[in-house]
This record gives structure tokens, sequence and C-alpha cells, in this order.
């Protein structure tokens, strides 16, 4: 054959020997494997010989089996030994095939060639070690079996009865032996014992059984067949194991497996095991989230191959003599690939080594924070304190103090550290703030007060002191944190001002008498200046109008028109020396508090106005709420109100369609509060500071009449039961005033 067809290619690909051969079983080819096994070339194998390797022990055998085959054209399956190329025979099991053509005929055989030497060495050790088999059976819990063929007669050894609880010398049924089994393992069972009865298949298997006694046991079954020297299968053998003893360990092993990966699964740092070449053979999640690496990505790599970036350094330095000098180690370091600071914990064991690993890039910053935080509070011009909780003692201990105290109070760190912060108090430490310190110690209570401190050379320093107790991470107060400030210069100046008040107001309550005086004179003269000058006044308008009577047909027309100009002139004097009275007497008039309806007090006022202007044009709306109640004096909330009205229905006097409100509400603080709004004529904000003042008007005469004394006593009223009053406004979009009483005034209904 000069060009090797894929099958060949195929063929000569197989770990078997193959070969073909004509019809009267002359061979024709052999695959590659022939040639490498039994050094022949293909001349000297081609026709029959092949058979120059065939052992002499079972050359003619061999041959026998072999004419046979040709003579019937049935299958064939013998075993022989064939000579390797370095002289050594080996076990072999042929098989061949007859390929026939359409007309039945054999035309030529497909053959092949399995090595069994270790299954028959092995056979044959068995028959050899058989006695001591069933010796060392007894110690390894081995039990032999055989299956009679074709009968399938069962047999089992002294030992094997044993394992399944039964006595020796029971000899169950080939049927019997496989209900041993459990039912969902029977059928394998039946496969594997009908494969090995039919085509000498060996087989090996790991199963559960249940005892005679109920006891479930683990059994390694292996079996094989047994031939005659025709290659006739006759029986079965083979051995049951008890390994019940192996399994619950590899149980017990695993649980622990189980439960050591668990742990290490579940703690917080990265683990990770090595073998002695440096390959990773286990890493927790941790150390792979640490890593940043995927799970399972790392296993069966080198480090050094995996981690270029450490080859070199301090790290690879340390593992290494660590593994070399079987000792452990722990060491620091930067890896700057992933930014991040580690420590390693470096355990070498005979198998490998084995790291414990944290990362501690944000404790390394809350260390450096807390260097920068110490730094600053040396450096502070208050005095610092931090003094630890002593077990069994009232008082903590100190453990730091800042630059601040040395200067302060003289003593140095080391006189200071180890003592009490009471060791600063002396004589004249007030025993009330003291006791306030040592009760907010005993309860772990914050305090700020202050306190008498002794310097190193007995000065007194008055101090403000702030005391903080601190926790650890598990909520336990372990250490307090004292800020005291030097406060002595303050102490003094309030000393001071204490002696000058005291002097103070005695000047003050003389000055309020005198103040007081001369305000009821004050009111008592203006209410006297605006009676006596009601007198005059009502003279001169007496006297204008008379004049104007009796005398009309001699006065010109600007005489009338003066005339006209001096009774307005007189009422508006009227008005305004009214309204100074009215002042005055709302001043010094004595507070009545009684319940007040608001409510209803509006809805009179307007109907008073609605009444006295039946000639007003325009449409007038008037709006007020239900249920608004006060306590306070009637009559002056009454004016309130008037003046108030007053105003709304003035200024709306120009509006087609007016609009007058009364609500109320609560304020920022949530107290409540009235208003009374309108649509008229408004006014600058600019100017709200002169809006209550006596006699401010910000409007002219010409376009609404007024004094300015309404929202002067408005203010005075409100001020007098405690509240505010207030307005916001636009010009021409109409004006809101909002005023409160005291929280024991004001109320709803």
């Amino acid at each position: 054959m000069n060009e090797a067809s894929p099958l060949h290619l195929l063929a000569d690909a197989l770990p078997q020997i193959i070969w073909t051969a004509q019809a009267d079983g002359a061979r024709i080819w052999f695959n590659q494997r022939w040639f490498d096994y039994s050094g022949l070339s293909m001349e000297d194998s081609l026709g029959h010989g092949w058979r120059s390797v065939i052992h002499p022990d079972d050359s003619l055998r061999a041959s026998r089996a072999w004419a046979q085959a040709c003579a019937s054209g049935e299958p064939c399956e013998t075993e022989y030994r064939l000579r390797r190329t370095d002289g050594i025979y080996r076990w072999m099991l042929g098989r061949a095939l007859p390929q026939r053509d359409a007309a039945g005929q054999v035309t030529q055989w497909l053959g092949t060639l399995t090595d069994i030497d270790e299954l028959k060495q092995a056979a044959e050790h068995l028959e050899k070690d058989f006695a001591l088999t069933r010796i060392a059976s007894r110690i390894a819990h081995f039990g032999g079996w055989t299956i009679e063929l074709p009968e399938r007669v069962l047999t089992w050894s002294d030992e094997n009865c044993l394992i399944h609880d039964m006595p020796p010398g029971y000899q169950p049924t080939l049927e019997e032996g496989i209900d041993y089994f459990f039912p969902e393992d029977r059928p394998l069972v039946r496969r594997l014992v009908d494969a090995c009865a039919q085509h000498g298949t060996p087989y090996e298997f790991v199963l559960p059984k249940l005892t005679a006694k109920g006891r479930r046991i683990w059994v390694r079954s292996v079996g094989e067949a047994v031939r005659d020297p025709d290659g006739k299968i006759v029986r079965l053998r083979g051995a049951f194991q008890d390994i019940t003893e192996q399994k619950e360990a590899e149980a017990r092993t695993l649980a622990l497996e189980t439960q050591l990966r668990t742990t290490l699964e579940s703690i917080t740092d990265g683990f990770c095991l090595m073998d002695k070449d440096w390959r990773f053979v286990f890493l927790n999640s941790q150390a792979e989230r640490m890593l940043r690496r995927a799970e399972g990505e790392l296993l069966g790599k080198n480090l050094w191959q995996e981690f270029s970036a450490i080859v070199g350094t301090y790290i690879e330095h340390e593992y290494r003599a660590a593994v070399a000098e079987q000792r452990s180690t722990r060491l620091e370091a930067f890896y700057r690939p992933l930014k991040t600071w580690f420590v390693f914990n470096v355990y070498p064991t005979e198998a490998g080594t084995a790291v414990y690993f944290q990362d501690i890039t944000q404790r390394r910053a809350e260390q450096a924070q807390l260097r920068l935080l110490e730094t600053a509070v040396s450096r502070l011009n208050d005095i610092v304190i931090v003094a630890k909780v002593r077990p069994g003692k009232p008082d903590p201990e100190i453990v730091f103090v800042n630059n601040a105290f040395v200067r302060l109070t003289g003593y140095s760190r080391q006189e200071a550290i180890g003592k009490s912060p009471n060791f600063l108090w002396g004589p004249k430490s007030e025993g009330a703030e003291v006791e306030q310190i040592r009760t907010a110690v005993r309860s772990w209570a914050p305090l700020r007060t202050e306190v008498v401190n002794y310097t190193k050379d007995g000065k007194e320093r008055w101090v403000e002191i702030d005391i903080t107790p601190i926790a650890n991470a598990s909520g336990k107060f372990t250490h307090w944190v004292a800020v005291e400030r030097d406060v002595t210069e303050r102490k003094q100046q309030q000393q001071e001002i204490l002696r000058l008040n005291a002097g103070l107001e005695e000047r003050v309550l003389l000055r309020t008498i005198q103040l007081a005086t001369a305000n009821k004179e004050l009111e008592s003269f203006a209410y006297s200046v605006s009676h006596d000058l009601r007198s005059p006044l009502n003279t001169i308008h007496g006297f204008s109008k008379l004049l104007a009577k009796i005398d009309a047909k001699n006065i010109s027309n600007k005489g009338k028109h003066y005339l006209a100009r001096i009774g307005a002139g007189v009422e508006q004097m009227g008005e305004l020396i009214e309204g100074l009275l009215t002042l005055a007497h709302m001043s010094r008039e004595q507070l009545k508090s009684e319940p007040v309806d608001l409510s209803a007090m509006a809805r009179l006022i307007e109907q008073d106005h609605r009444e006295r202007e039946p000639q007003r044009q325009v449409q007038v709306q008037v709006f007020i709420q239900d249920g608004m109640g006060a306590h306070g004096d009637p009559r002056l909330l009454q004016a309130v109100l008037q003046n108030l009205f007053a105003n709304a229905w003035k200024f709306t006097s120009k509006k087609p369609l007016a609009r007058i409100e009364m609500g109320s509400g609560l304020d920022a603080d949530g107290a409540p509060l009235f208003f009374v709004r309108d649509n008229g004529a408004g006014f600058d904000m600019a100017f709200t500071h002169k809006l209550f003042g006596t006699f401010e008007r910000l409007h002219s005469p010409g376009d609404f009449a007024g004094t300015g004394i309404g929202l002067a006593t408005v203010k005075r009223i409100i001020e007098r039961h405690g509240g505010r009053v207030w307005a916001e406004s636009r010009v021409d979009e109409g004006a809101s005033f909002y005023f409160t009483l005291s929280r024991q005034a004001a109320g709803v209904i």
C-alpha cells in the first residue's frame, strides 16, 4: 500500500493493534501500533509471518482457535502472549470479526489485539496468594466471592458472610446477594455482573449495602471473569471490602474540610495556600476580592509570575527567607499595581506556605489622620486632657496632655500622665462644681462647667471645662476627653460687671421712677392741653359758622372759601386733639383681661361703616372669619379693629369693587396671628418704618383724609397686650396688617 487511506490513519491513532486478513486468515495489513510493539516489518508480518512472535506455549492453541474461526466464519476471541520488541511477552486479548459480501460470504477479517497483561498477572497473583488474602481479608474486612457459570451459583467466603452480618458458611443465591444492595443500585449491579459473565468485562464500584442486621455499610466490589484454557468464561470471581470506616473517615474529613473552608471563607482576612513551587492551591473569597481576581483565576498559577511587581522587592525577600528558615514572619508593604497597603502574615508549612493578609490602606490613612490630629491638638491654645477609665477606681487616669497643658499649668507630661485630672484642684475648687464633675464621671454624662484649677506654682486659674466620654467600637465607654479654656480674665470681668451692675440697677431704678413720674406728668399735660385746646377751637368754629350765616350776603366768594377752609382746619384740628386724647388715654388706662369675640366685634364695625356711608357708590365685599377670639381689654381691642377697618374702608374707596378680609393664622413661631387685608391703594414698603409713627402719613390729605394717629394707637394697644403689629403692601395692590397678642391673650373660640 503506497498511500495511507483516512481509515488507516485513524487506525494508526488508536491505542490497540489493528489488523486485516484475507478470508483464509492470511494477514494483509497491520496498523502502526503493531510495528511499534513487535518490531517486525510489514513484509515479515504479512501472511502468517506474524505468528513468529506468539509465545511457544500459546502458539498451538491460538492457531487452532483461528483455524476454527476461519472454517466456521464466526467471530473469534482468544488470549495469548506476544513478544514485545524488547523480548518481553505480554498477554493479549485477540478478537476477530468476519466481513461479508452481499451473498454472505466472508471476504476478509478485521481484528484487534488488546494488552491485558496487568489483568492476567493480577489474576495469577490472586490465585497464588489466595491463602494469604484470606488472612489479610479478615484484617482489612475483605471477603471473596465466586459465581459459577453457567448455573450462576454464588459462593461467599466466611469473611464475606461476616461483613454481611451472616454466619460463616452462609451461601445466598445470586439474587439474594444482589438484594443486599439498595433497590436503586441493583439494576447497575446486575448489568455489571451480566457484562462480566457474557463478555469478560471486569468491573469495580463502591456502593452502600444493608446487612442482615439492618446496618448500612459501604463496600468496594471488584469482579472479573475466569476463563478455561479454551478462553471460555467459566466463572466470575471477585471480592467485597467493607470500607465503612474509610467512608466515615472521608465524611469526617470532608466535614472538617467544609468547616475549615467555611471558616476561611467567613473571615475578614485574605487567606491563601501555596505549594512548594509557589503555586496557589487555595484562596478564600476575601483574598480573591482584595487581589481583584475572579473566582478560581489564580489556582495552579505561580505567585511570582502573577504578581511580578513584587519580584526583587522586600516582599519576595521576606517570603523566601521565611520559607528557607521555616519561620513565620509579618510584614507591611505597599502593592503599587493595586494602590493598596497590605499586612502579610507568612507561615511556612511542610507542604508549602500559608499566608493571611489584610488591606490596611484605610487604617494607615486613619493613622496618618490621627497623627495629624494629634499634632493639631498639641498646638491648640486650649488645654486638652485624655484620661482612661481605671477599673475599680472612681477617677480616670491621664494618658495624654497637649502642649497647652504644659505651657499653662507648668507641669510636664511626665508629671501629669498616670495621675487623676483632679490633681489640678485646690482649696478654692468649688464643691458644687467638683461634685458636678464627679457625678458626670459616674454616670458617663457629658458636662460643661467652670472650676478653679491650680498651676504648678500655686496660681489660681478659672477654667471652662468640657468633658465628654468616649466609647470603643462595641459601645463601651473607655476614655474621657476634657477641653479646658482659661477664663480667668473673663471671670474677673464678670465680677467687675456684677459690681457695676449692682450700682447700675440702683441708678436705673431711680431713673425709672423719675421717667414714670415724667411720663405721667407728660400724659396729664397732653390731656390737659388737648382738653384746653378744644374750647378756643369750638369758639373759632362756632363764630365762623355764625359769620357765614348772618353776613353771607356781604361776604365775597373768596371770603366764603376762606371760611370753609377755616371750618375744615378746625375739624382737622379737632380730630387731632381727639386722637391725642385717645392715645394718652390708651397709654395710662388700666388693662382689663376678659374673653373677646373678635369675629363679632369686626362684624359690628363693618355694619357701622356701611350705615355711616350709605351713599358710597362702590361695591364692598367683606369677609370675616368665624370663631376668632382673644383675651384682652374689649374696648382697646375694639379700637384696634376700628382703626384697621377704617383704614381699609378709606383706602378702598376708589376701587370699583372693594374687598376687605379679616382672618387668623400662625406666625413663624407657631403663635396665633390676626390680619386685616384689603385691595386698596396700598403703599411703598420703603416707608414702612414711618407707618406706625404719631402724625405720620404716607398719602396726601387731598387723596385720603386722616390725622396719622390711628395706626400709632393700634401699635400702642397691641404692645400693651404683649404682641406686635406689622404690615405688608404693594402700591395699588392693597395692604395687609398683621398683629399678634401674647400667647395667653390669643385664642380661637
